[in-house]
């Protein structure tokens, strides 16, 4: 019992470190395509759409990735569901800390979920190593 427990935290662990890593990813391939562009007038840091988009990308594709892994290391499912648990807090967090509009707030709970729905589907019909 307290092997499984360990081997799920671990699994969690590292799933959340994953998805981190791929949410980096395509921020900073967002921040590429689109930069952010600072206007001197107001002193604002005006971030285009692109960059939103990718957020948005990222914040489905790192919670897909680190989901389904943690899923499969742990040989469960609630390691993934942590994971999707960081991503939304860390999601929430980055959108009422820069005043986002509403719909930013709402996809940043919707797609970590609908990403580990998914990772989760997908850990239970791939076979086992």
């Amino acid at each position: 019992m307290i092997k499984d427990i360990l081997r799920s935290a671990i699994a969690a662990i590292v799933g959340i470190a994953v998805a981190f890593g791929l949410i980096w990813l395509a921020q900073y391939a967002g921040s590429e395509i689109s930069p952010d562009v600072y206007d001197p007038n107001s002193g604002e840091v005006l971030i285009p759409i692109g960059s939103t988009i990718a957020l948005i990308v990222g914040w489905f594709v790192g919670t897909f990735g680190g989901g389904w892994l943690a899923m499969r290391v742990s040989a469960g499912t609630g390691a993934g569901w942590i994971v999707a648990g960081a991503v939304i807090g860390a999601a929430l967090y980055r959108a009422v800390t820069l005043g986002d509009t509403w719909w930013i707030m709402a996809l940043s709970v919707l797609m970590p979920l609908i990403a580990v729905w998914l990772a989760q589907r997908a850990a239970s019909i791939a076979p086992d190593a």
